[in-house]
């Protein structure tokens, strides 16, 4: 019969002999046929695999590949208009569906990136479903919540939420843990026993964090105000940080403000030279010596005096 289905080795044999004594590759007509429908927004995978959801092959993948061997340069545009569709028909059928699984329209779909950086629509009212829908807890997870609760862990380390830059390890999602507490009264009073001083618990730890954070400030800005002012203070001094405390309890005091350190600090340097003067000055070599010392120790006459007589006589 003319609409009859044909058999396996019925069509095994129909194409044998649609094949049968025809040179190796593909024909002119059909390699014509087959580049059109690649520009058409076909595959290679499509036009030769056979399968059903991509009706009957044109070539076999072998004839392909050997006309793609005797024709380089047609085989090369074949396989570039092939990835391109491919890389075009990607995501295409998700692309096209106009309502969800369960039926509901798509049209106001919110969009959401993945983890792995895909994007997908996301059925709104699916969504706002499962964030109302009220579950108890599964009494495992019961249990490992009542113990984190009992040790006094804040419900954001229970819901895995950010802190300080690093995601904490989800215990139970915040809806399914809030949706819980409405549907479980026990479990709501459990909670709120154990979390009733959290307030001041998170104040305390943010004042302390707060703090912290102050005197580590005041501390590094102390550092960088010690080494700035100790880079402008002569080498030839012998004992610097002398100089650079005086300045930093000015600076403390108010009597001295940072803007005016690098024009002041010269007047502390002379400062500090005439309280504590060098052993040896730029005239002479030997120790320095008062000119107050009594020369003898019977008398009163002092090396000023014969300074003064030697140098004017």
């Amino acid at each position: 019969m003319k609409g009859a289905q044909k058999s396996r080795s019925e069509a095994h044999r129909a194409a044998y002999l649609k094949w049968r004594d025809v040179p190796p590759g593909i024909p002119a007509d059909l390699a014509i046929e087959f580049m059109n429908k690649l520009i058409g927004g076909s595959t290679i995978r499509k036009l030769t695999s056979g399968m059903k959801e991509f009706r009957p092959a044109i070539v076999s993948y072998e004839r392909f590949k050997k006309h793609c061997e005797l024709n380089p340069e047609w085989g090369g545009e074949a396989w570039r208009i092939s990835k391109e569709n491919a890389r075009l028909g990607k995501g295409s059928r998700l692309r096209k569906l106009t309502h969800c699984k369960r039926g509901h329209p798509l049209t106001e779909a919110r969009m959401r990136v993945t983890k792995q950086g895909w994007k997908i629509r996301q059925c709104r009212v699916c969504r706002d479903a499962a964030r109302n829908r009220c579950e108890p807890l599964a009494p495992d997870k019961l249990r490992q919540v009542k113990a984190m609760l009992v040790a006094k862990k804040p419900i954001a380390e229970i819901t895995g939420q950010w802190l300080r830059g690093t995601k904490r390890p989800v215990i139970c999602n915040s809806t399914y843990f809030y949706n819980a507490r409405k549907i479980d009264p026990e479990f709501d009073r459990f909670v709120r026993e154990h979390t009733a001083d959290s307030q001041s618990r998170a104040q305390r730890l943010r004042w302390s964090l707060q703090r912290t954070r102050a005197l580590t400030a005041g501390r590094r800005q102390e550092a960088n105000d010690y080494l700035a002012i100790r880079a402008l203070i002569p080498k030839r001094i012998a004992d610097p940080d002398e100089i650079v405390s005086r300045i930093i309890e000015d600076i403390l005091s108010g009597a001295l403000q940072r803007s005016d350190v690098s024009e002041r600090v010269g007047w502390f340097v002379r400062e500090h030279d005439r309280q504590f003067p060098t052993k040896y000055r730029k005239f002479g070599d030997s120790p320095l010596l008062s000119l107050d010392e009594a020369v003898f120790d019977d008398g009163s006459g002092t090396r000023g005096d014969n300074v003064s007589c030697g140098l004017w006589d």
